[in-house]
C-alpha cells in the first residue's frame, strides 16, 4: 500500500548525499513538514539537495536526529522525475549506483542510517 512520505536529500560532511524518507498523515501535512524542514536547514547552512513530497511502498525505520555517520550504512538509489514525486530503491552490498544529476529522471545514489522495515 502507498503511503504519503517526505523524501529529503542532503549533503554530509564529507560529500556524500544523505537520504531520508518520513511517513507523514497526507499530503497537507507533508507539505508542512517540507517547508519546515527545508527552512530550518536552510537557516542552519545545509541547504536541502531536494525536498520532495510523494507516494511509496518503501517502508524504513524512523529517521532519527543526530544519527553517527558511521551508521548511515545503507544505500539508496533515488530518481526523481521532472512530472514530481520520487522513487527510492535500496541497493544491495556491492551494487554500483551512479549519480546522474543531468539526467531526466534525476538520480542521486546515497546513505541513510534508516534501514528497510521487515516485509517490504
Amino acid at each position: 500500500m502507498l503511503k504519503t512520505a517526505l523524501l529529503v536529500l542532503t549533503l554530509t560532511d564529507d560529500g556524500a548525499t544523505r537520504v531520508t524518507l518520513s511517513e507523514q498523515a497526507g499530503a497537507e501535512d507533508c507539505a508542512l513538514a517540507r517547508t519546515t524542514g527545508t527552512a530550518i536547514l536552510t537557516r542552519s547552512g545545509r541547504p536541502p539537495l531536494a525536498a520532495v513530497c510523494g507516494e511509496t511502498g518503501l517502508r524504513l525505520t524512523p529517521f532519527e536526529h543526530g544519527a553517527a555517520p558511521e551508521t548511515e550504512v545503507n544505500r539508496y538509489r533515488v530518481e526523481l522525475p521532472a512530472s514530481g514525486g520520487f522513487t527510492v530503491a535500496p541497493l544491495a552490498g556491492g551494487a554500483a549506483c551512479t549519480p546522474e544529476p543531468e539526467a531526466t529522471p534525476v538520480v542521486h545514489c546515497g546513505r541513510s542510517a534508516q534501514k528497510v522495515l521487515a516485509g517490504d
